[in-house]
């Protein structure tokens, strides 16, 4: 038996492969250390910035991909 896979889990399946894509490339990763060297405060317990630098590169890529969640999503490197 096949498993099914109806257009909310095609969708999911796309949003989370783009998401992935974005947060291996190297530009996310050279923009998110970038932002952590900018956003690091002076406790150094702090880890915050850490999770606000990956949140706003992760922003960033996003917009700059024009990604719309509110509809089906072409994969990036597909078609």
């Amino acid at each position: 038996m096949l498993p099914v896979r109806d257009d909310d889990h095609q969708q999911l399946s796309d949003y989370s492969n783009t998401v992935a894509s974005i947060c291996l490339s190297e530009t996310f990763l050279s923009l998110k250390k970038e932002l952590e060297r900018h956003y690091r405060g002076s406790d150094p317990e702090d880890m915050t910035f850490s999770r606000l630098a990956f949140q706003d590169a992760l922003y960033t890529l996003m917009a700059e991909e024009e990604l719309d969640f509110g509809k089906p999503l072409a994969v990036v490197g597909k078609g």
